[in-house]
């Protein structure tokens, strides 16, 4: 009898030390909504795009040059066995091509209407991005010359950074990227 009783004895004396050393979970957990960004730079500047409007990220693959199409077209590409307008987001916005660099990536659009890729100087990766925290960019101290440019509404905050949102839905109805043959 006496074993089972050290043993018993000892057993609470394990419970007892793990509770004492023990971090516990917080009181108050507030629940914060978020969404997901991929965090990605143009021309220098880091910018979010949702995830749910992304369908793949990939490295830059073998493009066709289009003869006549405007500068910003880099080309036609096959993506997932899909012929894909690939556009270059620096050269459209800012008249400056993105630097060809082993960060340079292509987001896949993810659009029923057309096969179209974006290609981007860098992917910073997913970020969770509160609701709430975001602006017109009409309103933005920082990036209201983006407002005049297609794809661009908002920024939002994230930790202490704001960073404009830009949205393939809007870019891909914009009548200056439907005339992208010169």
């Amino acid at each position: 009898m006496q074993r089972t009783e050290d043993v018993f004895d000892y057993l609470d004396w394990i419970n007892g030390q793990v509770e004492a050393h023990a971090v516990g979970l917080p009181r108050n957990e507030d629940h914060v909504r978020t969404w997901q960004g991929i965090l990605f730079a143009v021309d220098g500047r880091r910018m979010l795009v949702a995830l749910d409007e992304v369908r793949a990220i990939v490295t830059p693959p073998r493009q066709v040059a289009l003869p006549g199409a405007k500068p910003w077209v880099v080309g036609l590409a096959n993506l997932r066995g899909e012929l894909t307008g690939v556009f270059d987001l620096a050269r459209f916005w800012f008249d400056n091509p993105a630097p060809a660099s082993r960060h340079s990536v292509v987001f896949l659009a993810k659009r029923a209407q057309a096969a179209s890729a974006f290609l981007v100087e860098r992917s910073y990766g997913i970020r969770q991005v509160p609701y709430g925290e975001e602006r017109p960019l009409s309103e933005s101290e920082h990036h209201g010359d983006l407002a005049a440019l297609p794809g661009f509404h908002q920024e939002v905050r994230l930790n202490d950074e704001w960073l404009p949102v830009m949205e393939f839905g809007s870019l891909l109805e914009n009548d200056q990227f439907h005339n992208a043959v010169a």
